[in-house]
């Protein structure tokens, strides 16, 4: 990840996806942060 990445999620941030679940009907890809993350890893590192 770039310097300015890593900066903004070192931050404690919390947003809740409820709503455009519910609302919508959208099944997300990463439902949270880690996942996400943690698919960012995983292509960086081939």
């Amino acid at each position: 990840m770039t310097p300015m990445a890593r900066s903004f999620y070192s931050e404690s941030k919390r947003v809740s996806n409820c709503r455009i679940r519910d609302e919508l009907g959208v099944e997300l890809l990463y439902p949270d942060y880690r996942a996400g993350l943690a698919a960012l890893a995983r292509d960086e590192n081939g």
